[in-house]
């Protein structure tokens, strides 16, 4: 019987197959044959010619074949190339490429790639085929009537995937022990695949959520991780879960997902954070200390925790070594040296309204004395209604005001009542934040520090310079403090250090207490929502 490739992307690349084999062995053809190319080899045995009628595809490639006449016939085919096999209305050469296992087995491939539904199965499951046709169509998990090593290992795996937050409940795989048919096989690829996607980002787009997120996921080629899985033999279940993030605070979310859902996890240790965050800081004078927030119910706690490890997903690989943390819900930064805090500062951080950004980049140098430079949205919102549109006031403030080309620019001048303070840390990014002193240090004994237009102000910012220019550099705090005067003065980091400005919720202290925080702009909300979790 012939076999007909209906999808477009199964149909070239059983072409591509098909152009493959035909290059590789056999006499060569008429010029104008499309599938093989002139080769010089042994002399072949004699060469029986055919009529053939035109190839059976859907639309032919106008670039390859002309459009041929209703009485033309294709050039004449080597048949000790092909295994020609007459049909009815023509000749199928794509088709006489394959042995009947593999036929068997591309004819269900097409089936089932054409069965997709909705955009993000169908992608997956061409690129699947893509990856079978690559392979000449044959098994990836099978072998002599049994599962390979990889298939029981990989499995196991998928099983567990909610272990790590995952949701697989829409893809059906095949169990450990049962070998199925070609329906399992596929199926079995499907799943890998789509347990990687989801354990490196690929659930959430997070520039969906807020433009102010800078995360981009990079999302593993779908080929690479079934062959990668599949040749790692009984290892293949640990290489899949080597999916998921690989940082501790990643890990130790994912220890309390399991102990939540096992046993629970203790009082104590479920309101410890957010209690001891609103009441036993310290507050501001004349504030009044928070009320302490509701006691949250195990399947909120457990969707915090997810929503969490999903946000793990959207770091960069590697932090690391030594490297700088700012935690934008705890108002907290963490300087690493080495793989252990070797520093940990109060920040205050944006506002609910003008949010700190969420994003990775490199810290490069250091300014102490620095200019403010205005944003424009601080100069016309903020600035001239308040001295009524006059920029002389405002110069007679100690600001520079400065017209170029028909646009205004204001800059504050180094001094004590900057608004940098008295230093800065950059880390050159398009969204023109960095961390920085401030002249209103009494700011940092408040719990509650969401209080900038999106930079991040730092509490004993020289104690910083010194742990981010590092043991060994001949710049302590003492010495960073005396370039303290009227200009600016630059001091360059030996090599860039990493920075990461984060958005976690919930995470793990070092005392092993899971801690949650106030979701300060709604982000973890967005991503419960987008994963479908309760709360």
């Amino acid at each position: 019987m012939s076999m007909v490739f209906r999808g477009s992307f199964a149909r070239a690349s059983v072409l591509a197959f098909a152009v493959g084999l035909g290059s590789s062995s056999g006499a060569a053809a008429e010029p104008r044959a499309p599938f093989r190319a002139p080769l010089t080899v042994a002399p072949p045995p004699p060469v029986r010619q055919l009529e053939v009628s035109w190839l059976r595809m859907e639309e032919p490639p106008s670039e390859i074949f002309a459009p041929p006449e209703t009485s033309a016939l294709l050039p004449v085919v080597n048949s000790t190339a092909l295994a020609v096999l007459p049909v009815a209305g023509g000749f199928d050469v794509a088709e006489a490429l394959l042995d009947a296992e593999q036929r068997a087995f591309a004819f269900a491939l097409d089936s089932w790639a054409g069965a997709a539904r909705g955009m993000e199965q169908r992608a997956r499951r061409k690129a699947v085929a893509a990856f079978y046709a690559q392979r000449a169509y044959k098994p990836l998990w099978r072998e002599a009537g049994a599962w390979r090593a990889s298939a029981p290992a990989a499995i196991e795996r998928l099983s567990r995937a909610r272990d790590d937050g995952l949701d697989l409940r829409g893809l059906a795989y095949p169990s450990e022990t049962k070998l199925g048919g070609d329906a399992d096989e596929l199926a079995l690829s499907e799943a890998v695949v789509a347990y990687a996607a989801q354990a490196s980002g690929g659930r959430i787009d997070p520039r969906r959520l807020s433009r102010l997120i800078g995360a981009h996921p990079a999302l593993p080629d779908a080929g690479a991780v079934l062959a990668t899985i599949a040749a790692a033999g009984s290892r293949a279940g640990d290489l899949l879960q080597d999916y998921n993030p690989p940082h501790e605070g990643y890990r130790a979310l994912r220890g309390k997902l399991v102990e939540l859902r096992s046993a629970g996890l203790p009082e104590l240790d479920r309101r410890f954070a957010e209690a001891a965050h609103s009441i036993a800081h310290d507050a501001a004078p004349g504030r009044e200390a928070p009320s302490a927030p509701p006691r949250r119910s195990n399947a909120q706690v457990e969707a915090e925790i997810i929503a969490n490890m999903e946000r793990w997903r959207w770091l960069p690989r590697e932090l690391g070594e030594s490297r700088i943390e700012v935690n934008i819900p705890d108002f907290e930064l963490a300087l690493v040296r080495d793989g252990h805090v070797a520093h940990r500062a109060r920040v205050i951080v944006g506002k609910e309204g003008t949010p700190t950004p969420v994003f990775s980049d490199k810290m490069q140098f250091i300014i102490v004395n620095p200019y403010w430079n205005v944003p424009p949205s601080i100069l016309t919102k903020e600035m001239l209604p308040k001295f009524g549109g006059d920029l002389g006031a405002i110069a007679a403030r100690g600001y520079e005001v400065i017209t170029r080309k028909g646009q205004t620019f204001v800059r504050q001048k180094p001094g004590e009542s900057n608004a940098l303070g008295r230093i800065k840390f950059m880390f050159p990014n398009d969204f023109s934040v960095y961390l920085h002193d401030t002249p209103n240090h009494a700011l940092f004994a408040s719990a509650h520090r969401a209080l900038s237009h999106g930079c991040v102000r730092v509490d004993q910012p020289f104690r910083l310079a010194e742990a981010v220019l590092g043991p060994g550099s001949g710049w302590p705090e003492e010495r960073v403090r005396k370039l303290i005067g009227g200009n600016e003065r630059y001091i360059n980091l030996s090599r860039p250090l990493p920075i990461h400005i984060e958005y976690f919720t919930a995470f793990v202290d070092d005392a092993g207490r899971l801690q949650l925080r106030g979701d300060l702009y709604g982000y973890s909300a967005k991503v419960r929502q987008a994963l479908g979790l309760e709360g």
